[in-house]
Formats: C-alpha cells, sequence, structure tokens
C-alpha cells in the first residue's frame, strides 16, 4: 500500500513540473534560493535560533522524563504478579466505583452442574 500511494504522489509531482525550459530554470533558481534561505536562516536570526534551541531542550528533557516515568511504571508492573495489580487497584478505587473482583467463587460454585438422573432400562 505505501509503494501505490508513493507512486501516486511522485505521479502528482511528475505532472506538476513544467515542460518550458524557461519555467523550468526559473523553478530550479527558486527551489535554489529557499534551499539556501533555509540553510541560512540561523546566521540571520541568531535569537530566533537561541530560543528555539532553548524550547528543543525543554522539550527534550520533558520527553525524557515521560519515557523513564513509562518505564519505570512498566517494569513496576512487571514485577507484580498477575493479581497483585488488580488487588492493588481495587484498594485504592474512590469510594463508590465498582472494580472487578477476582476469586470469588466458592467450592461448591466449582462443582460440576447437575445433569439430570439417568434411566436405567428402557
Amino acid at each position: 500500500m505505501f509503494l501505490i500511494r508513493t507512486a501516486f504522489w511522485m505521479g502528482v509531482v511528475v505532472l506538476l513540473l513544467p515542460t518550458d525550459k524557461q519555467q523550468q530554470t526559473k523553478l530550479v533558481d527558486t527551489a535554489s534560493t529557499a534551499i539556501e534561505r533555509l540553510t541560512t536562516f540561523c546566521d540571520r536570526n541568531q535569537q530566533t535560533c537561541a530560543k528555539g534551541a532553548e524550547l528543543w531542550a525543554v522539550a527534550k528533557t520533558k520527553a525524557e522524563f515521560g519515557l523513564r516515568m513509562a518505564i519505570d511504571l512498566i517494569n513496576e508492573r512487571g514485577n507484580k504478579g498477575p493479581n497483585e495489580g488488580v488487588r492493588a487497584a481495587a484498594t485504592q478505587a474512590p469510594a463508590g466505583r465498582l472494580q472487578p473482583t477476582r476469586d470469588t467463587l466458592r467450592p461448591d460454585d466449582l462443582k460440576p452442574a447437575w445433569r439430570g438422573s439417568q434411566r436405567t432400562g428402557a
């Protein structure tokens, strides 16, 4: 599916390219100018780039913290037994909210169901 989408969009781009030599030259010049302006943005706008670098550092720190917290939570859950997490959640649930319980069957509940009496003779 990815290849079909890629081929479609590449076809659209090819169809939109100019065929006239003058238009092709103008397109190449415009693209070159855009790339040059993009690569020299920080040379022309040092304060903006400095502020962007600060914001990037803050975002990176927050992302690292969130990732560490998620990994710690996953590891904490993985170290508990399968029912410990459910029991812990049930004890910490807000009042009035029902929590799923486990292991509530009595020994009588585990016996096989009644199957009726068997007839002897016909």
